[in-house]
């Protein structure tokens, strides 16, 4: 452990230097960890103060520390603001002159530097074995996602920083990222052969952000521009997947009066300098970026992070999100996602030159990313339960949990069924055979094979459209996974453990639908909740759950949701049926709280009374 005396340093240079009372978080585990010599790898939120578990050790221990960094806008932001505070600090990178750079490495070997920052493509060129010959403090690998390839922003040059521990033997190495799952990190761990590494991960949540998600209609644009009014002319952050696509969004919302730049690699580095740094100095403004800008910039008041495209994977979606509401006040994260999105990322996996196996775990990572999209859950619980949190509670505030009505829906019954399919069919079969043989339908002599199977047809009460969110949510919530060849995946069982567990029923699956109301074919005109739910409606019932589905629309254009959020079709045909006539009466019928029923109990009663 580091000494006491050690640790009050620490303390006194957050507050002097830095200006900060107390530290926050695992920072000071993780301080302790690099001032005792060890080795670790910090997983910390957006805005959890990274920069500081390195920075700080660096001030204690004797000698300079080498900062590897994988972008010069990052590595100038941080050595612009250590300077800012007194501490002494330079970079090596490709944007300076030959002159800048001996001076900075020579004040390095002088001991009269305390940080110095280059990047991994820069310890390739034989610099790496140049500051060997100098006292180095530590070294700190930022962003260090990038050295897994299972991570969302791979770096081939971060794969070499292993060589760090023969070159540095001694020196304590301190790996620090926003984002990885467990996955990404054994593979950190392992590729920067960190020697008995702590690990230090912290809660994933971001208390302070409200997530949204919602399906794309016919105009994506016009939709992003309605989005940015409705907040009122605070800065913002657009991602887009395509360069003319950051360009089409950034013209709209100029023409919508609302001051936006378009960023992305197609422009000139000058040009892509200048609107980062109007984009940090100026108040009000939206960029409008592919993935090509966020990493580094450290922007405080950015209220929202709108997706007009979607991510990769749930690692780059929460890392983008996560440049929202770094200084703690609320901010947003609101996704656009279609059909047409997954089909893309998907294509580019398939015509991408990974090996196989990375591939694969990237197609998982894209359906796991659009289960996300449009699932059931708390988006903030999802998140933090596919970084492996456990006992995550609804964060209250997202669109799934103030989505109306609220009732869950228990699907265990049919998850059961969908595992002990898998394992019956010996975890050989894909997603769209096992729906069939759950329905026990033969397709292509296939199910023949196995139609002997106790699961065969257990689940033909179920309809397609139910079995497929049940699969969604499986997949997503890691019950399932995706193995088998990389053009015809599998389903497999990848934890006994945790089948055994829903067999024993100590795990369930809620889902906010009931996926056993879903129909193949709905009525002409009408939803597949619609249609389960006039099935039984005389003639005259019918005419009024037609009256309120049309005051239903009108009302939901009024307020600006979606018609089920006033109420869902199978509320409107219980209304239908029993024709309440008062507040009370109304709020007897499923799906109709006190507040619904205060709302629209007037409207409802005008309606029965019109159609009577």
């Amino acid at each position: 452990m580091p000494t006491r005396p050690q640790l009050d340093e620490a303390r006194a240079i957050l507050q002097r230097v830095y200006g900060f009372k107390a530290f926050r978080g695992l920072q000071e585990d993780v301080i302790s960890d690099v001032l005792e010599g060890r080795d670790a790898l910090a997983v910390l939120p957006t805005g959890g103060g990274k920069s500081l578990c390195y920075q700080i050790p660096a001030l204690i221990r004797p000698g300079c520390a080498i900062v590897v960094s994988p972008l010069i806008a990052l590595m100038s932001d941080q050595v612009d603001a250590l300077k800012q505070v007194g501490v002494r600090a330079e970079r090596l990178d490709s944007s300076m002159d030959f002159n800048a750079r001996t001076e900075a490495l020579n004040a390095a070997q002088r001991g009269e530097m305390d940080l110095l920052y280059v990047s991994p493509e820069g310890l390739g060129t034989g610099l790496a074995q140049r500051l060997a010959g100098m006292d180095v403090s530590l070294i700190a690998v930022d962003e260090a996602h990038c050295v897994s390839q299972w991570g969302h922003d791979f770096r081939p040059d971060y794969r070499a920083l292993g060589r760090l521990r023969e070159l540095f033997p001694g020196v304590p190495r301190l790996a620090v990222t926003a984002t990885a799952d467990t996955r990404t990190r054994d593979d950190i761990l392992a590729q920067l052969q960190l020697t008995d590494p702590a690990l230090h991960v912290a809660s994933f949540d971001r208390p302070n952000l409200t997530l949204s998600a919602e399906p794309k209609g016919g105009g994506r644009t016009a939709r992003v521009v309605q989005l940015v009014k409705a907040r009122g002319g605070v800065s913002g952050i657009v991602y887009a997947a395509t360069r003319k696509g950051t360009e089409d969004v950034a013209e709209a919302l100029e023409r919508a009066g609302i001051p936006a730049l378009a960023y992305h690699a197609g422009l000139d580095a000058e040009v892509r300098s200048e609107r980062q740094r109007r984009f940090l100095l100026e108040e009000g403004l939206v960029m409008c970026a592919t993935v090509a800008f966020g990493m580094g910039v450290d922007k405080p008041d950015v209220r929202f992070v709108i997706h007009a495209d979607p991510p990769k994977t749930l690692e780059a979606y929460w890392q983008e999100v996560g440049r929202a509401g770094r200084d703690g006040e609320p901010a947003e994260g609101i996704a656009l996602y279609g059909p047409s999105d997954m089909a893309r990322s998907l294509s580019w996996t398939h015509q991408g030159d990974a090996p196989e196996e990375v591939k694969r775990v990237q197609l998982t990572k894209t359906r796991q990313l659009f289960a996300f999209f449009n699932g059931d859950e708390c988006r903030r619980g999802a998140v933090r339960r596919y970084f492996g949190e456990e006992k995550v509670e609804p964060c209250g505030v997202c669109d799934v949990c103030t989505a109306e009505p609220g009732q869950a829906h228990d699907a265990t019954r049919w998850a059961q069924m969908a595992v002990s399919a898998v394992i019956r069919c010996g975890q050989k079969v894909g997603r769209g055979r096992l729906v069939l043989h759950l329905m026990g339908t033969t397709k292509d002599g296939f199910d023949e094979q196995l139609s002997t199977q106790s699961t065969f047809g257990v689940g033909k009460d179920l309809p397609k459209a139910g079995w497929d969110r049940v699969f969604d949510a499986l997949l997503f919530d890691g019950m399932l996974a995706e193995g088998g060849d990389l053009m015809r995946p599998s389903i497999i069982v990848p934890d006994g453990e945790a089948a055994r567990a829903l067999f024993r029923g100590e795990r369930t699956l809620m889902l906010r639908e009931d996926v056993a109301a879903a129909r193949k074919k709905p009525a002409k005109g009408r939803s597949v909740a619609s249609a389960a739910a006039v099935a039984d409606l005389s003639g005259r019932d019918q005419d009024l759950f037609d009256a309120l589905r049309t005051w239903r629309t009108d009302t939901a254009k009024a307020r600006g949701v979606p018609p089920y959020v006033i109420f869902h079709d199978r509320t409107l045909a219980e209304i239908a049926r029993e024709r309440p006539g008062s507040p009370d009466a109304l709020r007897q019928i499923s799906g109709v709280g006190e507040k619904k029923a205060q709302r629209y109990a007037e409207d409802v009663a005008r309606i029965i009374a019109e159609a009577a």
